[in-house]
């Protein structure tokens, strides 16, 4: 990711007195909330890295790389072409159900190819909306 969504994923500290010193230190706090002393509730600030997977801009990015790589359907037998659709009609339940817990992946699809040597290997083919899913996971933990 480029320009102003790379800048909220870099690691930001806040100053602190030196560790030896005893008197006076608060404890230094980083971005993802996390204390010297304890771990803070993320829900309570309101951004952790679900709220990260799941805004706009990181599933428009995602639906483009999914889109960008034209493969085939998992057993919903969905193409990629439709997925845009499905995904303005049936956006907000989807994160509603990431959000809540309740989001579950199909299963996915069994193909065997062709290797070199005459054999065959298993590849398995999930759903396109599984691959959005899975690709706006991938791209906030490689930024991280």
């Amino acid at each position: 990711m480029k320009g102003r969504e790379q800048n909220i994923f870099e690691e930001k500290t806040w100053p602190q007195k030196n560790r030896t010193a005893s008197e006076g230190i608060v404890g230094g706090q980083t971005f993802m909330w996390i204390t010297e002393n304890k771990v803070t509730d993320f829900n309570q600030l309101g951004y952790g890295m679900l709220e990260y997977i799941l805004s706009p801009s990181n599933l428009n990015a995602a639906y483009l790389q999914v889109k960008r790589n034209k493969d085939s359907g998992g057993v919903d037998k969905m193409e990629v072409e439709s997925l845009k659709d499905y995904l303005v009609t049936h956006k907000d339940e989807l994160i509603t159900s990431i959000l809540r817990g309740k989001y579950s992946p199909t299963p996915v699809r069994s193909v065997e190819i062709p290797k070199d040597n005459g054999q065959k290997r298993q590849l398995g083919i999930p759903a396109v909306v599984d691959r959005v899913v899975q690709q706006a996971i991938s791209q906030i933990l490689t930024v991280l």
